[in-house]
């Protein structure tokens, strides 16, 4: 049960609104044509070395002199992608009448508040119900658009530029949920570690080249907002908006979350930590979706190479001292 929550967590740190809505598969995938699926394999590669790697990472560990910057760090990359996840939630609150979308706003926040003060326990609640049910129906939907034809590549990108775009695509996925990748390895063994982190990263792989095929089968859909939820109409339309909903709504709890321990990491007001877990992000979010993407993303990309060049840093001057003391014990 544990390697299934912990999995659930981490699958929906990275599942949001972006990738579900296609937005984010078309910009560092589809784009590149055949590419995408070498890229895609990279992706599932990198995924389960680093999720190892963080679910073996102990920031409070004695020792860990650099734990305060990748908090800052963390819950800089955190605000960013809570005010989208907030601002995603917003445009699809806008749809509806106002009787519909302030309810809506008072759920969405209240269930932020409960996380926050749950912590891992309210975070395992909601995920061990919204997100198999939101994978469940996401894959189905995609499957009912699959066409046995084709592919066509004729609009694909020049490929030199394919791997780093899914290089870029990982470190600001991984960026983001450090902190609570690490925190949820804490209670696991070595071999539940390895579990989570190929489990997580093949289902992740699954949609990914799922969602990847529907997508080259309908090019005329990159140009749009959200091009997997432009393919449908009618009730499967609703149903793939709600979809995108929880999307939004998986992220932002699990992010809500790894913020909340980044700042209880660096001070002990609750209230601080409140505000700067949920209320700025929602303020934030009313700069709308696009500008947040268009602005504070290309920040988020360079924070978070930093930070993973700090955790790789520290992995491996850790896994060296440990070599050096137990090579000078043997010798004595």
């Amino acid at each position: 049960m544990k390697v299934l929550l912990v999995s659930l967590a981490i699958i929906g740190t990275i599942i949001g609104s972006g990738f579900i809505s296609g937005k984010e598969i078309v910009v560092f995938f589809s784009n590149f044509g055949l590419m995408s699926f070498f890229c895609i394999i990279l992706v599932f590669i990198l995924f389960f070395y680093l999720f190892r790697l963080l679910l073996n990472y102990n920031l409070n560990e004695k020792g860990q002199k650099n734990s305060k910057f990748l908090y800052v760090l963390n819950i800089i990359l955190s605000f960013v992608f809570s005010s989208a996840m907030f601002a995603g939630i917003s445009d699809i609150a806008n749809d509806f009448s106002l009787f519909v979308s302030i309810p809506l706003y008072i759920f969405v926040l209240l269930i932020c508040y409960f996380i926050f003060k749950k912590g891992q326990g309210g975070l395992n609640k909601i995920n061990i119900i919204l997100i198999p049910f939101m994978i469940c129906i996401f894959v189905f939907c995609l499957i009912s658009k699959i066409e046995f034809k084709p592919l066509s590549f004729e609009n694909a990108l020049p490929p030199y530029f394919s791997f780093f775009y899914a290089l870029l695509y990982v470190v600001l996925n991984i960026s983001n949920s450090n902190v609570l990748i690490s925190n949820l390895g804490k209670n696991l063994s070595n071999k539940q570690k390895t579990r989570v982190a190929f489990i997580s990263a093949l289902v992740l792989f699954l949609i990914l080249t799922l969602a990847n095929i529907v997508l080259l089968q309908n090019q005329a859909s990159f140009v749009q907002e959200m091009p997997l939820l432009s393919l449908f109409s009618g009730y499967s339309k609703i149903i793939m908006t709600l979809v995108i909903f929880i999307g939004c709504l998986t992220t932002l709890f699990s992010l809500v979350y790894s913020t909340s321990l980044s700042m209880r990491g660096l001070c002990k007001s609750e209230y601080m930590t409140f505000f700067v877990s949920v209320i700025m992000p929602f303020i934030m979010s009313l700069a709308g979706f696009s500008n947040i993407i268009m602005y504070f993303y290309p920040l988020a990309s360079v924070l978070g190479a930093i930070l993973l060049f700090e955790l790789f840093f520290n992995s491996f001057f850790k896994r060296a001292n440990k070599k050096i003391h137990s090579s000078g014990k043997n010798t004595k």
